[in-house]
């Protein structure tokens, strides 16, 4: 069978397609919409230029030059695009236009995703502006949402799909959206930035509790397939992303050492002033942030998007770390549920079944009773080698994709687990030995960068970290924020401190308290990862290949 072509991706092999336990038929429609989606910032070029020139107060003549689709760059929930503005690179200014992808944030599902989103990493960019300077991160010049006003352009017509990401590839009319759109104010003609100096000082002198953030809002009449971001472009011949250098580099002791003292930093400023409860923060039309989002993760919009059925609503916010757990515990209940490829077998369902039941009955064991009910800390739920910049000694130059900041427990506090360059479910045995070796290592200069800070909570955190390693409790949380890593985190590391393996018929008879009716559950699943399974065969022809062999 020949292999699949993808959009600037490897080809996909009917073999890749078995191994992974990632649902086939989304990620080939998704990357039919992410060609689109290229093909429609292409045509919209000149209104990209246009939107620069609009927030850096540029002239039409000033020369404004989008590079062509080759040279974008690409993440899990936004296209990249890069600009020059000025007559030549030399003498110009590079940005950055970062666009959210919708087929990649649910949009189609939950209306209104992408507009949390990028409220959300707006939100996190203005608080890091005012509360936390230290932290290099990119000069934000201005930002568009959606307003959801609809300018409708046409196109060929073709039927109705019932797939919501098929949706967005076959949709009778192309929907451009007018935008809300704001600009830092220093990019503002004077009396502009006179108003909302004043407006400043009038909301410090009453005493409001909201942070005014420099953006003010600047509309205009243009219309742009997606919400973005435009930012400063932070690569160059002394700043490269960290991915580039880490597997050489991360065995040199000096360089480490410097990444571990930069990113320990980063981790304390966030969390040096507690916050009353669970959330994300959120921006405003009023120019405000707030700490009133649900808590938005990596994890919560992967799974969303991929049709897992949404448990916290735009507006929830948790008061304790008992309730984010429950509802964190049940939207894997619902993966499962929903995923037709979370499962292969019996077996295998109902040890899903059995854990998840686990690690709910278990949480008590690694929620901290004092601080329950906060304080809560900010934390970077998505610090990963492809978000860092650093230099060549590895000190961190710039820090980007803000997307995914939360207040959480302070359990959560934990450093990265890719610190010797393996995934999650790869610590175990020698490498986790190793592991634990450099985690050590993270843990002491994280406890020296930690005694010169002044924290306004009184928390060690640095105690929490050690405690949270020795109690098991770091592998309670990763299984609670992972994707799919939750029954191999459990197995290898969670149940060796209270069982010993569980075999079949222990999860046989445990999975029957994860629900009622828990063989009616195992017999849909079963059913609906077959059907799974006859549709992916039908993609790569192996369906009409059966029947040729048969007759």
């Amino acid at each position: 069978m020949d292999p699949i072509q993808r959009f600037q991706r490897p080809p996909l092999t009917y073999d890749d397609a078995l191994k992974t336990d990632s649902n086939i038929i989304h990620e080939l429609q998704y990357d039919k919409a992410t060609h689109k989606f290229y093909n429609d910032l292409w045509r919209e070029k000149d209104t990209i230029a246009a939107l620069v020139r609009h927030h850096l107060g540029l002239r039409e003549r000033d020369a404004c030059i989008v590079e062509p689709p080759k040279l974008w760059m690409r993440g899990a929930f936004n296209v990249c695009v890069p600009i020059w503005t000025g007559s030549d690179a030399a003498s110009g200014r590079k940005l950055i236009m970062r666009c959210a992808m919708p087929h990649k944030l649910a949009e189609a599902r939950y209306p209104g995703t992408v507009d949390e989103k990028m409220r959300c990493e707006t939100a996190t960019y203005v608080w890091m502006q005012e509360r936390c300077p230290d932290i290099p991160i990119p000069q934000l010049y201005g930002f568009g949402f959606y307003n959801h006003r609809h300018v409708s352009l046409p196109s060929p017509p073709s039927p109705p799909s019932p797939s919501p990401v098929s949706q967005l590839l076959t949709c009778s009319c192309i929907n451009w959206l007018s935008l809300v759109q704001f600009t830092h104010h220093t990019h503002r003609p004077w009396y502009i930035r006179i108003v909302h100096y004043f407006r400043h000082l009038l909301r410090d002198f009453l005493g409001y509790p909201t942070l005014l953030s420099h953006y003010v809002a600047h509309p205009s009449s243009l219309h742009f397939p997606s919400a973005y971001l435009l930012l400063e472009h932070v690569r160059s011949d002394t700043s490269r992303m960290l991915a580039v250098s880490f597997n050489q580099g991360r065995e040199d002791s000096a360089r480490r050492q410097n990444l571990f003292h930069g990113m320990a930093r980063i981790m304390l400023s966030l969390a040096r002033i507690p916050q009353p409860h669970i959330g994300s923060f959120r921006f405003h039309d009023d120019s405000t942030i707030t700490l009133t989002n649900r808590p938005l993760v990596c994890t919560t919009m992967l799974l969303e998007n991929d049709g897992t059925p949404r448990m916290m609503q735009k507006d929830d916010i948790y008061l304790s770390t008992e309730s984010y757990v429950a509802d964190m515990s049940a939207f894997h209940d619902q993966r499962l549920l929903s995923h037709p490829n979370a499962i292969f077998s019996e077996s295998s369902c109902r040890g899903e079944m059995a854990i998840k039941m686990l690690i709910r009955g278990l949480a008590h064991h690694y929620i901290e009773r004092q601080r329950r009910n906060g304080p809560f800390l900010l934390q970077m739920t998505d610090l990963h080698i492809g978000n860092i910049f650093v230099d060549d000694e590895w000190n961190i130059t710039r820090l980007i994709d803000l997307e995914w900041m939360c207040a959480l427990p302070a359990e959560m506090m934990e450093p990265p687990y890719w610190l010797t360059g393996r995934a999650i479910d790869g610590l175990k045995g020698e490498h986790l030995e190793e592991f634990k070796q450099v985690r050590d290592e993270f843990v002491g200069i994280f406890e020296e960068e930690e005694r010169k800070g002044t924290a306004q909570h009184g928390i060690s955190l640095t105690q929490i970290i050690r405690h949270t390693w020795d109690s098991g409790g770091v592998w309670f949380w990763y299984a609670l924020t992972s994707i799919n890593a939750m029954y191999s985190l459990f197995n290898q590391h969670m149940c060796p401190r209270f069982s010993s393996a569980l075999l079949f018929r222990d999860e046989e008879v445990l999975s029957r308290f994860w629900a009622e009716g828990s063989a009616e559950i195992v017999k849909e699943r079963l059913r609906a990862h077959g059907q799974y399974s006859d549709e992916v065969e039908k993609l790569f022809g192996r369906g009409q290949e059966k029947q040729e062999e048969i007759r």
